[in-house]
């Protein structure tokens, strides 16, 4: 069972031909299916039973408790959705009752990922390479409105436990150059997927990920915003700092555990640590 977010925060915002509001994307355009509402009432269930193709429950309003064929039991609530793979045994229980999107059939999914294999390592020298490797490819799309791509993130810090995705900022030199940037970037493949609740950090996705290219995550920001400015910040202190950097590599390698593979539990089990030692590099000179 897989876990995605696709609540208003991590929504994005359309404002072509006068509009104003926001999509939270589910499943992408070749999506093939059928779509139903689901309504369970307190103490509602979806009985312990066999998919029989793939299945994604979109919860809307209400709350309650989804099981795969893990068995581990993940949280439901507005915004958050699960898909079930052909053939998963799986269940929905509620106690206060819910109502939910489903869709069943052929289709991949575009709404953020909450849970995944998360593995960390220790640091691996050809990181760099990999960065080049993506810098190669992205560049030539974007160098008539960008200043440069940046290494950031864990993998841009020599001898730090990472996971091994090369974290990109695309930076440009104001607002005016996102837009065209975006533009550039879906012309190669990468699909937008607004700021998940950064401001100043727009992400994106490959449209694909078989494509060969190692993984990464990718965002653009305007030079030294702040996101900009987090990030490389952070990336510096640690590269200064090897104290900091064990600390640092240490508490990653123990949260791995801890999320069971829910990617925002390991985000917040290290924001205390991140918060602390980005107020140290802001007042360093």
């Amino acid at each position: 069972m897989r876990v995605y977010r696709f609540d208003e925060e991590v929504s994005i915002p359309i404002d072509q031909f006068g509009s104003r509001f926001r999509i939270g994307p589910l499943t992408g355009h070749e999506a093939r299916g059928r779509v139903q509402v689901m309504y369970l009432p307190p103490d509602g269930l979806i009985g312990r039973h066999q998919t029989h193709v793939q299945q994604l429950l979109a919860v809307i309003t209400g709350e309650g408790e989804a099981r795969g064929g893990d068995n581990d039991e993940r949280h439901l609530r507005p915004g958050i959705a699960v898909v079930w793979e052909a053939g998963e045994d799986h269940e929905v229980r509620t106690t206060k009752g819910l109502t939910a999107i489903c869709v069943e059939g052929e289709f991949d999914m575009w709404a953020v990922a909450r849970t995944m294999d998360i593995v960390v390592t220790d640091y691996n020298p050809d990181w760099p390479a990999w960065f080049e490797q993506l810098h190669a490819l992205i560049w030539p799309a974007v160098s008539d409105v960008a200043l440069r791509i940046d290494h950031v993130g864990s993998t841009s810090v020599p001898g730090l436990a990472a996971k091994p995705i090369i974290d990109m900022d695309i930076v440009v030199a104001s607002d005016r150059e996102v837009r065209p940037t975006i533009e550039r970037l879906s012309r190669i493949g990468y699909r937008w997927r607004g700021d998940l609740g950064i401001p100043g950090r727009e992400a994106f996705a490959p449209r694909h990920d078989t494509d060969g290219r190692p993984a990464h995550n990718l965002y653009v920001v305007v030079e030294n915003n702040k996101a900009h400015q987090d990030h490389w910040r952070l990336r510096d202190l640690l590269r200064e700092d090897g104290d900091a950097r064990a600390e640092y590599g240490t508490l990653k390698k123990a949260n791995v555990a801890l999320a069971n593979g829910d990617i925002e539990a390991y985000g917040h089990a290290k924001e205390d640590l991140v918060a602390r030692l980005l107020e140290r590099a802001r007042m360093a000179p």
